[in-house]
């Protein structure tokens, strides 16, 4: 595996892990269902770029950029509101 995938593969997997977080820390799980179906969306529509979109130099590069830019983004996005959640229910405690 080459350290593009390598790179890919540990961006999903951190994605996937704030996720499970997320889905473990809210009561509505009208959150993480918003969250699971935009991160499969923008997922599969960027991955689908880079297997078949891609037929010059660079074109995969790019799509690979903006998948994990958008990965990477979502997770900081996930992150703030499992930091948010965590402090709401320590005050409430």
């Amino acid at each position: 595996m080459s350290a593009d995938g390598i790179l890919l593969l540990f961006s999903f997997s951190i994605c996937w892990i704030t996720l499970l977080l997320l889905s473990l820390k809210t009561d509505g799980k009208k959150r993480v269902l918003i969250n699971l179906t935009l991160h499969v969306i923008y997922s599969s529509y960027f991955l689908y770029g880079i297997f078949y979109k891609s037929q010059g130099t660079g074109t995969s590069l790019a799509w690979w950029f903006y998948l994990l830019l958008l990965l990477w983004a979502h997770c900081i996005i996930n992150f703030g509101q499992l930091v948010y959640l965590y402090f709401k229910t320590k005050k409430q405690n």
